[in-house]
């Protein structure tokens, strides 16, 4: 039984793709090898990517998007992931907001900000997190102050992928005298600022400081009703983590193919090291630690076209994959032996990369806590 029977159109898209990323995508990689990707060139990019159904794919047709289901745009972002994982990064982000003004947006949101989202004119970002609020958003601080016209939104936001070269920001804050948090859409022409967080990989996907600092906001860009913005936030974690898990997977199919590549043509004793039986069963591991990875993920993303709540199968392919990216890119460092841990190869790279992941959208041990507590019916928090 072929447990993923793809359709010709799927076929002929992965295959466009495929083509794409080695003709353009893999050696821009090579261009921003852990430095910032630069505004223009990620415009630019984005663009192109979004004529391929990265950018808001799974919205209708008459909205700009491919009509595509979120298994078929996973199988896209497997791909870019696989050539360049920073970049997924910063589309998943920009097609996430054009996705939710999309649908929870009003006539006037979406005619202010879509287009230029969905053709890559537009930077997207969401900022939940602040320096002491991570897991819980619930007790996020920024706070949005009903004024004559408008809102005025003060608050740091921190861990912010995107933020730095973001144009549009969906900022969630607590409403003075009102219950709950509420989203807004925020824009950098109103004074919103952001400085880079330096990380140990994956610096072309900017993670940011944001600061607002008293800007206004008028009273058409709330987006949503009024304390909704918990719920919804919550809900998008769904897909966020299915994401992060993909970006994990195409790690760990980069680090699983340099490692078999490798193993082919380094001899030691009269040999391909290949042929050695310790290594093969290395190989054998991260084969299997990789394909149950993209099992559970593409469950994951199955689930929320069916429309179901999937918050347990979701964080169960974000804490899977996340963990076995950083397994398989550690043993395809250890294949390499001394080069392994040189940049004249890239496993050293993907590890740095893989290890990331475990810790945004929830690390490991929140992931858990969700998997437990729908479980067993009991809150772990």
């Amino acid at each position: 039984m072929e447990f993923l029977k793809l359709t010709e159109d799927q076929k002929a898209l992965l295959d466009s793709t495929h083509r794409y990323l080695e003709r353009r995508i893999k050696p821009l990689r090579k261009e921003y090898d852990n430095r910032p990707l630069p505004k223009p060139v990620a415009h630019q990019v984005l663009g192109e990517l979004a004529e391929l159904g990265f950018i808001g794919g799974t919205l209708p047709q008459e909205m700009g998007g491919g009509n595509l289901s979120y298994l078929t745009e996973g199988l896209l972002y497997e791909q870019l992931a696989k050539a360049f994982s920073g970049l997924a990064g910063i589309a998943f982000i920009t097609s996430s907001v054009a996705k939710t003004i999309a649908i929870e947006g009003s006539e006037r949101q979406r005619s202010a900000y879509l287009k230029g989202l969905m053709k890559g004119e537009l930077i997207g970002c969401v900022a939940i997190t602040e320096p002491d609020i991570g897991s819980n958003p619930s007790e996020v601080k920024a706070a949005a102050t009903r004024d004559s016209d408008g809102w005025v939104i003060s608050g740091e936001k921190s861990w912010i992928s995107n933020g730095d070269i973001s144009d549009v920001c969906i900022i969630v804050a607590k409403r003075s005298g009102g219950q709950g948090l509420s989203r807004f859409i925020t824009e950098r022409a109103d004074g919103y600022t952001t400085s880079d967080i330096e990380k140990m990989a994956m610096n072309e996907w900017p993670t940011s400081i944001m600061h607002f600092d008293n800007i206004r906001v008028p009273a058409w860009r709330q987006l949503g009703g009024e304390g909704t913005g918990l719920k919804a936030t919550l809900k998008g974690f769904e897909v966020a983590r299915a994401y992060v898990a993909l970006l994990a997977l195409g790690i760990a199919e980069a680090a699983l193919d340099a490692a078999i590549e490798y193993s082919k043509v380094r001899r030691q004793w009269g040999k391909p090291i290949g042929q050695h039986q310790l290594v093969q069963q290395m190989l054998a591991d991260m084969a299997i630690l990789t394909d149950a990875a993209r099992l559970l993920t593409l469950r994951g993303l199955a689930l929320i076209d069916e429309g179901v709540r999937c918050d347990t199968q979701t964080s169960m392919a974000k804490a899977y994959a996340t963990e076995a990216a950083v397994k398989v890119a550690s043993m395809a460092v250890q294949i390499h032996g001394a080069y392994g841990i040189s940049k004249e190869y890239p496993v050293e790279r993907l590890f740095r990369e893989a290890r990331i992941l475990p810790i945004p959208d929830g690390t490991t041990q929140i992931q858990k806590l969700i998997i437990g507590r729908n479980l067993t019916g009991f809150r772990g928090f």
